[in-house]
């Protein structure tokens, strides 16, 4: 037997004439294809290791490599033997000093001989090194600053592209020296999949010359033919940070692999995976409902740092799970005595009020825990409590004292973005707890000149804003003395409907038409000077009969009306509420919704509220149109 040590296999060459093997061949060891076992990288010298060994693992930045002998004894410790396992954990080490700050490649070591030197036995023992150890040493090289065109960084990924998903193959010598013909095939295990994928990783950042091209071009094409080993989550996990340099069909498949194998992972790798799919924005329905199915049935808790994570995935994947939401809720409840950090409310807060989750056990708590530790809390997390009240349109328990404690932190100073404070600002109105300085500060001329600085998409938003603060100010605070809007430079604002919002108002509309015919008796889709919409006008008698319309409608206080209402009759405001208009998985309007019936009741109108959940789109006309007349009929006999 031959003997394996040292990094280097023995290796029988058979000359094509030749009948007998001679033992001499062997005197100078010969790789096939240029291939190593995999082990060979592992060898490590113990005396080499042991003068490696740095007492300052992690030094402070002073803490620097002053003396050039430091940098001389590590290449000449690296280079004694030449050695290449010496040589790349001498470089590797090198590396390691670069990060850190403590040497400089371009003054320390790019014109130094021993470096060149020690580069030269790295160069030299390449075909020994195993796919892991290339790797290995082509990030150290590239992070020291060598080129990616030099001739040791080309050689390293051309053996590291022959490495890819091939087998190398050791010849060895048969017991019985009369034949040449006896060979024995050493199949050595193909590069794993995790070293693969840290292979695309690798090449995806380094992308300069052709040969780093091809790299990641075979290593991608060897992972898509051996996709059936993807079995892990932080495979599937780098899969898709990476899904840009694989095809469509392969992404396909780690989609159906991730469905098999999710019932299989923990409760912590599903949610990494989840929130792995909201990094690269990547919503494929069937996945994630499988994922949160099955994070759904987990016993076990997510820490309150991992829920905010896991809630942010959701909300950036417009994916609210009702199980899955549940669930996180039941876990964050039975931690709230667990939160020590500030940020992980700011989060949670943020992401309820982005995706309208209204889990009033969960506004409780948070609102307790702001209030308690309002002083280690950043503005950002006080704000987001403010505007995730509003969005949700909660009212806590702890409500004044709470306010009491954080309206202090929340100025125009403290949140010096305007857009960030006009937000702050109305939800502090949909609350009902705006001071008329705040409502001042904003209503205010040179503010409201700054609204066209801000992106185009935003522009409709802040001015409706501004015309619901501007309503707050005139029907809800008598005492204000502070400025208002000038309304007419805010006539270009229009309110638009969605497209399953837009059908649902048309079929109510057309019903109403039944009984009360346009526009003698109804005025539709009303655009108010408040920024809000109302979806239909009426009057009825004190009989509670409709009665024309058209000489008593005031458009919400925008004109005057030219005949006063026959005594006893009634305005009735009519609102459509589609499913967007709540929050989610309840029958709770949002805060805007909310604030929108309190300023149409400030001009005297009794509302009609025709929610999604009761008016049946698929029922016959007579039906629609009784229910219709019961809720007209139902406003008007409420005081």
């Amino acid at each position: 037997m031959l003997r394996v040590g040292r990094g280097m296999v023995a290796i029988c060459r058979r000359g094509a004439k030749q009948k007998h093997w001679n033992p001499c061949m062997c005197r100078s060891p010969v790789f096939v294809s240029g291939y190593a076992p995999s082990f060979v990288a592992t060898i490590t010298t113990p005396a080499f290791s042991r003068q490696l060994e740095d007492k300052n693992q992690n030094p402070s930045p002073t803490n620097t490599v002053r003396q050039e002998s430091e940098v001389s004894k590590l290449i000449e410790t690296a280079t004694a033997n030449g050695s290449v396992v010496g040589a790349l954990q001498g470089v590797q080490r090198l590396s390691e000093w670069v990060t850190l700050r403590k040497i400089d490649f371009k003054k320390d070591l790019e014109s130094d001989e021993d470096f060149t030197k020690l580069l030269k036995i790295l160069e030299k023992g390449i075909p020994q090194l195993s796919p892991s150890a290339l790797l290995d040493g082509l990030k150290s090289l590239l992070n020291l600053g060598i080129d990616s065109n030099s001739y040791l960084i080309q050689c390293m990924e051309m053996a590291l592209c022959r490495n890819l998903g091939r087998r190398w193959v050791i010849f060895f010598p048969s017991s019985s020296s009369q034949s040449l013909e006896n060979e024995v095939l050493w199949n050595v295990r193909k590069v794993s999949m995790p070293l693969l994928l840290s292979i695309v990783v690798f090449q995806a950042k380094h992308q300069h010359t052709d040969l780093q091209r091809k790299v990641l071009r075979e290593s991608v094409e060897t992972v898509q033919r051996r996709w059936v080993e993807v079995r892990g989550v932080k495979d599937i996990q780098v899969i898709y940070n990476h899904h840009g340099v694989f095809n469509l069909e392969f992404i396909s498949r780690i989609d159906d692999r991730t469905i098999e194998l999710a019932e299989e992972m923990s409760y912590t790798d599903l949610s990494r995976l989840l929130c792995t799919l909201a990094t690269v924005k990547r919503r494929v329905t069937p996945v994630l409902r499988s994922l949160a199915f099955h994070m759904a049935r987990q016993s076990d808790r997510l820490p309150p740092k991992q829920l905010s994570n896991v809630l942010y995935a959701m909300n950036s994947l417009s994916f609210p799970d009702p199980l899955l939401l549940e669930k996180i809720a039941n876990d964050f409840v039975s931690q709230g005595n667990a939160i020590d950090k500030p940020t992980v409310v700011g989060g949670i807060l943020t992401c309820m009020g982005q995706m309208r989750w209204r889990n009033t056990s969960m506004l409780e708590i948070l609102s307790e825990w702001v209030e308690n530790h309002v002083n280690i809390c950043r503005t950002s997390d006080i704000a987001a409590m403010v505007l995730t009240l509003a969005s949700v349109s909660y009212t806590p328990t702890n409500i004044d004292s709470l306010f009491k404690a954080i309206i202090p932190k929340l100025t125009s100073v403290t949140i010096n973005r305007e857009t960030a404070w006009l937000d702050v600002v109305w939800s502090l109105s949909v609350l009902g707890k705006a001071t008329e300085e705040h409502i001042a500060s904003v209503l205010n001329p040179s503010f409201v000149s700054k609204i066209p600085s801000a992106a185009q998409h935003q522009r409709t938003g802040i001015k409706l804003k501004l015309l619901n603060i501007n309503a707050v100010a005139r029907l809800s605070m008598p005492a204000y003395k502070g400025p208002f809007l000038d309304l007419s430079d805010f006539k270009d604002v229009i309110i638009t409907q969605g497209r399953h919002e837009l059908m649902l108002a048309k079929h109510v509309q057309t019903m109403l038409h039944n009984f009360l015919p346009p526009p003698k008796y109804i005025r539709e889709n009303i655009q108010t000077n408040m920024g809000i919409f109302v979806d239909a006008e009426l009057s009825v008698g004190k009989n509670g009969k409709p009665i024309p319309i058209e000489d008593f409608t005031t458009n919400f206080g925008e004109k005057e009306s030219s005949k006063q209402l026959p005594e006893g009759a009634q305005k009735l405001a009519m609102f459509i509420w589609d499913y967007r208009d709540y929050t989610i998985g309840s029958q709770e309007l949002t805060g805007i919704n909310r604030l929108a019936m309190e300023l149409v009741r400030k001009h005297d109108y009794k509302i009609v509220q025709i929610p999604y959940y009761e008016y049946n789109m698929k029922a016959k006309t007579i039906k629609n149109v009784q229910y219709l007349e019961s809720k007209t009929k139902e406003a008007v006999s409420t005081s």
